[in-house]
C-alpha cells in the first residue's frame, strides 16, 4: 500500500493498479515501480508524492460507519498513562477501530490489545480495517462487555473504555488493572464523567482526573494570522484514574 498526496495534502490510498482522479489517471505500471519520494503525474499533468502511509494517515483514510476518536484525545492518553512498547491494554467501545489501531502501534509486538465490541456490523468493519494492517498483536471479542472481561485479575496496565454507560465495566476494570494501571474513560457529556468518577471512587481508585484536549490550528496569511474558525470545539471528556 502506498499514498499518494496532492498540493493541498489531500490523500489518497493506491496499491499496485491504476489511479484514477477527476485529474488524470496514473498508469499501473507507474504505482507499481513507485518508491518513497516520487512524484507521479497524470496524463493531464496533476502530481502527488508518493509517501509511506503512518498510522495516523491509515486511521484517518480507513473505512468506517461511526465518528472515531481523534489524535488529540488518544494523546492524551498515551502520555497520562505513560504506555508504551510492551504494555497490555483492554479496550472497550472499539468502533471502527481508530484508538484499537493507535494503541496497537505503540506497544508494538511486545504489548497485546484486546477489544470488546457488541455490535456485529462495527465488528466486520474493524477485521477488515485490522487486515490492512500487520499488526498482530490484538484480540477483537464481539461480546457485550458487560458480561465480563476474559482476561486475568492484575494483569493489564491500561483500560480504555468509550461506552455509553462506562460505569457498567468498572468494576471488573478494577479487577484485571495492575496495581498502578490506569483506567480511561472517554466520555461526551458532563454528566456521563460526574457518574465515571463517582463510581471510580466507590470502587477504589485513586487519582481521579478529568481532562479535555482542544487543538487550535493557527491560519497565517500576510497580516492576518488568526486561529482557524473551523477548529473542533469540542471532542469529549477523559476520565482517568489509577489503581493504588
Amino acid at each position: 500500500m502506498k499514498l499518494l498526496v496532492d498540493r493541498k495534502n489531500r490523500k489518497y490510498v493506491v496499491h499496485d493498479k491504476e489511479f484514477h482522479t477527476e485529474k488524470g489517471v496514473i498508469p499501473e505500471e507507474d504505482i507499481k515501480n513507485a518508491e518513497v519520494g516520487d512524484v507521479l503525474e497524470t496524463h493531464l499533468g496533476k502530481k502527488y508524492t508518493v509517501i509511506e502511509p503512518n498510522i495516523n494517515d491509515y486511521i484517518e483514510l480507513m473505512k468506517r460507519k461511526c465518528s472515531i476518536i481523534l489524535p488529540q484525545d488518544l494523546g492524551l492518553v498515551t502520555g497520562f498513562t505513560g504506555i508504551g512498547y510492551g504494555s497490555k491494554i483492554v479496550e472497550s467501545g472499539t468502533g471502527a477501530g481508530s484508538s484499537l489501531l493507535f494503541f496497537a502501534n505503540i506497544i508494538g509486538p511486545e504489548g497485546h490489545i484486546s477489544s470488546y465490541e457488541i455490535r456485529e456490523d462495527f465488528v466486520e468493519i474493524i477485521k477488515e480495517n485490522i487486515a490492512g494492517t500487520d499488526f498482530e498483536n490484538i484480540t477483537l471479542y464481539n461480546q457485550d462487555v458487560t458480561e465480563g472481561f476474559k482476561e486475568e485479575d492484575n494483569s493489564i496496565d491500561l483500560v480504555f473504555l468509550d461506552l455509553p454507560k462506562p460505569s457498567e465495566v468498572i468494576e471488573d476494570s478494577y479487577r484485571i488493572l495492575k496495581t498502578g494501571g490506569f483506567i480511561a474513560v472517554y466520555t461526551p457529556y458532563v454528566e456521563q464523567f460526574q457518574i465515571v468518577s463517582k463510581v471510580l471512587g466507590k470502587t477504589g481508585f485513586k487519582h481521579i482526573a478529568i481532562r479535555e484536549g482542544n487543538v487550535r490550528e493557527l491560519e497565517i496569511k500576510n497580516n492576518k494570522t488568526r486561529p482557524n474558525s473551523r477548529m473542533a470545539g469540542h471532542t469529549g471528556y477523559i476520565t482517568f484514574a489509577r489503581k493504588m
